[in-house]
């Protein structure tokens, strides 16, 4: 794309990208709107976040509103509705209390004879 920036974005307005954009970064924000270009990172939003005809978003989406345009591309969790903001907290505080998968010993390969 042609405007590129890497970054942690946080802010009481509004974030736009444009059709030639792209967003690497941690987005939150009061709302968010993707018209073409694309965010490499999750997105939060306290209000809206809009997508686009064209526009992709490689990351979660939290947000109290989502709004698809046709033939978008979104790879990640989508957590939306009133409570979205608590919902993520839930389940990232399950994942994270979790104990980790027993690990398996291996002994000496086994003989063939």
């Amino acid at each position: 794309n042609e405007y590129c920036a890497k970054i942690e974005m946080w802010t009481a307005g509004v974030v736009t990208v444009g059709k030639k954009g792209t967003l690497i970064a941690e987005v939150r924000a009061e709302s968010v709107v993707v018209k073409g270009g694309e965010i490499k990172g999750p997105v939060t939003s306290r209000g809206s976040v809009i997508l686009d005809k064209g526009s992709r978003v490689f990351g979660n989406i939290t947000a109290p509103s989502l709004s698809i345009v046709e033939s978008q591309h979104v790879v990640g969790m989508i957590v939306t509705g009133p409570r979205a903001a608590e919902l993520l907290a839930e389940i990232e505080a399950a994942v994270v209390s979790k104990p980790p998968p027993p690990q398996v010993k291996s002994g000496p390969p086994a003989k063939v004879a």
